[in-house]
């Protein structure tokens, strides 16, 4: 869990540096295989869709297998009428081994900064995996 706060630390600074685009955000959330914290940053604006950024995560697993991943995400797809976005991101993970992971979900606001996040995720063998928690954005 260590490593995460340390590269959150990172992406605030990128951050702050003025970064093109830039947006940090860190996030708790639980889910099918363990609970965690997140930590990332938009870099760089893609017109028209959103942001494209890393992200990194860490989770305690319910049956004592951990995961940390790092990934490229592409956040802020807004969806017309609504104030949910969405997102979409791949990267590798490692649980017991190095693995690829694909993850898809949505976004919504609760109270100011603070929102709320669903996700679902599937690694190139085959493991599924979904989840909830909530979202500081910064």
């Amino acid at each position: 869990m260590q490593q995460v706060w340390q590269m959150a630390a990172v992406l605030a600074l990128m951050s702050s540096l003025g970064v093109a685009g830039a947006t940090t955000w860190a996030g708790a959330e639980t889910g099918s295989a363990g609970y965690g914290v997140r930590v990332g940053s938009s870099l760089v604006a893609v017109p028209r869709l959103g942001a494209l950024g890393v992200e990194g995560s860490a989770e305690k697993g319910w049956q004592g297998k951990n995961r940390y991943a790092l990934g490229v995400t592409l956040r802020d797809l807004n969806l017309p009428l609504t104030k949910v976005d969405a997102f979409a991101s791949a990267g590798a993970e490692y649980r017991q081994g190095l693995n690829l992971y694909a993850e898809g979900g949505l976004r919504g606001p609760v109270l100011g900064p603070v929102g709320w996040r669903a996700y679902a995720r599937s690694t190139l063998s085959g493991q599924l995996g979904a989840g909830v928690g909530l979202e500081l954005r910064f």
